[in-house]
């Protein structure tokens, strides 16, 4: 038995508001440029480039595009959630997240794509799929404290280049080894870790929004150098800086608030990891 999914690739006017309203079909998408604050359940998220989310069939959400307009990539499949699709029963739900193991996945299937809109070589939305129920190697037990929770949402908010284990634990006042330690306890990575893909996320919100050279997004994002950037960019996301601004930034479609079907993807079975 296989699943239909229709890769669409959709632009979005600057500033339009969309009220509460849902969908008859999964939709797992993925922003290139722009931003988007997206509201489920009261909890509101705040989306910028390379951001993923996954949304159930008939799961109530509203939006507000940012100004100069956002574009994404989506993959669909009537009627389906997650968990049906995949055969994970406890796959996640809503959540926007910046994901390098989904985002790879989301650009070598959007790659794929050729002229006439067929997925070429083995590539089919599998390897996605897999990375959107992917369990942590190092599972983290228990809920972090406030303190804890708290130092990380600022981490996020206020991320610089110069920014180390050492400035986030007097944020905290903990001792640098005391916070490193809860860090591993409760999250399962080390601060260099969070600060590594911090640094990454920024970098690519410069890549898809800003027409820098991509030395000065390096310089910017606290590389040594521009060949330390490339390296790191394409290990992660497959694409090296150049590469992956110019699949960010390709033509969208002119005036439209509703996406152009693409290409329907065939996934057979299930993908339970």
């Amino acid at each position: 038995m296989s699943t239909v999914l229709t890769l669409t690739r959709a632009h979005y006017e600057g500033a339009l508001v969309q009220p509460p309203h849902a969908h008859d079909a999964l939709q797992i998408s993925m922003l290139l440029t722009g931003r988007v604050e997206e509201t489920v359940g009261g909890t509101t998220h705040d989306a910028a480039p390379l951001h993923v989310a996954v949304k159930d069939a008939g799961l109530e959400h509203a939006n507000r595009w940012a100004e100069g307009g956002t574009t994404l990539l989506r993959l669909e499949a009537p009627g389906k959630s997650l968990a049906s699709l995949t055969g994970h029963p406890t796959a996640p739900t809503w959540r926007w997240r910046f994901d390098p193991t989904a985002i790879r996945a989301f650009l070598r299937l959007a790659a794929s794509v050729n002229a006439e809109g067929v997925i070429g070589g083995d590539t089919d939305g599998s390897d996605l799929l897999a990375a959107l129920v992917a369990e942590p190697r190092d599972t983290p037990s228990g809920t972090p404290p406030r303190w804890l929770t708290d130092v990380i949402e600022r981490l996020v908010a206020e991320w610089t280049p110069r920014l180390d284990t050492g400035v986030i634990a007097t944020w905290a006042h903990v001792h640098p080894v005391y916070l490193a330690r809860c860090v591993r306890r409760w999250y399962g990575v080390a601060v260099g870790d969070l600060l590594r893909r911090e640094r990454l996320r920024h970098t690519v919100q410069r890549l898809a929004n800003s027409r820098e050279r991509i030395a000065m997004v390096a310089h910017a994002s606290g590389f040594a150098d521009e060949a330390h950037c490339t390296r790191t960019v394409r290990d992660a996301l497959g694409s090296p800086p150049a590469a992956l601004r110019r699949q960010l930034r390709a033509p969208a479609p002119a005036r439209s608030a509703m996406p152009k079907s693409v290409a329907p993807i065939q996934v057979s079975g299930h993908t339970a990891c």
